[in-house]
């Protein structure tokens, strides 16, 4: 796969040929590397492309963006570039939003998802009903990230926190700042997983996402905190596959 002009592609994947790609699109302040367990937890038909958005990794130097359609406007170009392969989405939280705006714009350029995955987040079309955390001083936001368990054991480290403090703050301005257009709708199947002990959307908030497309829509509970998503990868995972084959 291949980027758009001089940007270099954002998809990590390996060149064997599947029926299905499924684009993953990590959390805030995540990379590419969140999903490098998965590609083996999918059968040969299913090749998995983990998304590396700028400013994190190894394009640390790049930097991060602040507005879903930055992420949405690129990530059309390339996947579009790269074939005919079907394509499939999934994201996590922050993920889950650029996501969703992706297949939106998949759909209208003629390259529609056959299958869209979300975890950990509200359906997009709600409003907040938790506070902004992208404006808060960085000692505040910390403590905001470790009770949401968003950063995992890394958390307290100062070497961490000069990296994740920035990218983090941006891609929850990303997130905070977007607002929904509602058209257009969708029309592929949309799958989400969300954990019991997940403080930030509450589970009428996740079915939500049923209203958004005119295809079937289901929901798997599992337990777990912000991150339950790589406790349970191989469920999800079997999940996906039963979906996509």
């Amino acid at each position: 796969m291949t980027g758009t002009g001089l940007v270099k592609s954002w998809l990590r994947t390996d060149a064997a040929p599947v029926a299905v790609r499924l684009v993953c699109i990590p959390h805030a302040g995540a990379g590419a590397s969140s999903f490098n367990r998965w590609p083996d937890l999918f059968g040969p038909g299913v090749g998995v492309v983990r998304v590396q958005l700028p400013g994190r990794e190894d394009v640390a130097q790049q930097p991060p963006l602040h507005r879903v359609g930055e992420a949405v406007d690129e990530l059309v170009g390339q996947i579009t570039q790269s074939g005919e392969t079907q394509v499939a989405i999934y994201g996590h939280s922050m993920g889950a939003l650029i996501a969703y705006e992706l297949a939106r714009a998949l759909t209208l350029a003629d390259r529609a998802p056959i299958h869209l995955f979300v975890s950990g987040r509200r359906a997009p079309h709600l409003a907040a009903s938790r506070a902004v955390l992208h404006r808060l001083p960085d000692n505040e936001f910390a403590d905001a990230m470790a009770a949401m368990g968003a950063w995992g054991a890394a958390g307290r480290s100062a070497s961490f926190l000069r990296y994740a403090l920035p990218l983090t703050r941006a891609d929850l301005e990303l997130s905070e700042e977007y607002s929904h257009r509602p058209q257009p709708r969708l029309t592929c199947p949309i799958t989400t997983f969300y954990g019991t002990e997940y403080p930030i959307a509450d589970p009428e908030e996740v079915w939500a996402w049923g209203t958004l497309t005119d295809g079937p829509f289901a929901t798997h509970e599992f337990t777990g905190d912000h991150l339950f998503h790589h406790r349970h990868r191989a469920a999800i995972a079997a999940i996906m596959t039963a979906a996509l084959t």
